[in-house]
């Protein structure tokens, strides 16, 4: 199965390099699994990350 990944930062989308695309598939799909009652099968996942003002 192949995964796309997309980052955004302000609206830009960045270009990934290989290494760091496997490292974000990875750790998300890893994270998520471990979560109790994630529906199945997935078939998109969100995350959005958004810094707290200080």
């Amino acid at each position: 199965m192949s995964t796309k990944i997309e980052l955004k930062v302000n609206g830009r989308v960045i270009a990934l390099n290989p290494f760091v695309k496997k490292i974000f598939i990875n750790l998300v799909l890893g994270a998520v699994q471990a979560l109790d009652k994630i529906p199945q099968p997935m078939e998109t996942i969100e995350l959005r990350l958004q810094p707290e003002k200080e």
